[in-house]
């Protein structure tokens, strides 16, 4: 039995350790994206100037993001927006796939800013900036991809290291003030 205790604290952890060195570096992903380039081709040497021809070229392209533990500033924008993302859990249950395609349409550039705050880090406040990073990730994302990176996020956020510390730290109060109904009893 403590064999099993002792094991299960090991792989606890090896799981703490492997979390905290994923925030520490971050969450790094690659996003694969394309550009339409407007090519000039001469058609006649001496008139080309006269009758171009004019040739559509995509390029393929790929951009790579990290996701790095966010300061108390940016997550405090981060959780505006994850609490904006309520959902009545009785109408999917009663209606799931007119619901869900009512809060794909309603979250879906919602979580792309999410990404999007998280990889601009402190920079988020350029609204410009801003609104063009979670333009190119509602555009290039994958549905599924999104989601992913929205779990991630809120891996890297380090919620459970700071609620612990705040319980560490109001157990530890040397100075716990009386309370009058704790009194009466």
């Amino acid at each position: 039995m403590q064999e099993n205790q002792a094991q299960d604290m090991q792989a606890m952890e090896a799981e703490k350790k492997e979390l905290r060195l994923l925030i520490g570096q971050g969450i790094s992903f690659v996003v694969d994206y394309h550009e339409d380039k407007v090519v000039r081709i001469p058609r006649f040497p001496r008139f080309q100037w006269l009758f171009p021809k004019k040739r559509v070229v995509r390029e393929e392209k790929q951009v790579e993001f990290i996701v790095k533990e966010p300061t108390a500033f940016t997550l405090d924008r981060l959780s505006l927006e994850y609490v904006e993302l309520a959902m009545d859990e009785a109408c999917i249950k009663s209606n799931p796939r007119q619901e869900a395609r009512k809060l794909f349409a309603k979250h879906n550039r919602r979580m792309a800013r999410i990404v999007a705050i998280a990889t601009l880090g402190n920079d988020w406040e350029s609204e410009k900036l801003l609104s063009e990073r979670t333009e190119f990730f509602s555009r290039w994302l994958k549905n599924s991809t999104l989601w992913e990176l929205v779990q991630a996020i809120d891996l890297t956020n380090n919620l459970a290291d700071f609620i612990n510390s705040m319980r560490l730290l109001s157990s530890a109060r040397t100075t716990i003030p009386n309370r009058i109904e704790s009194q009466e009893d």
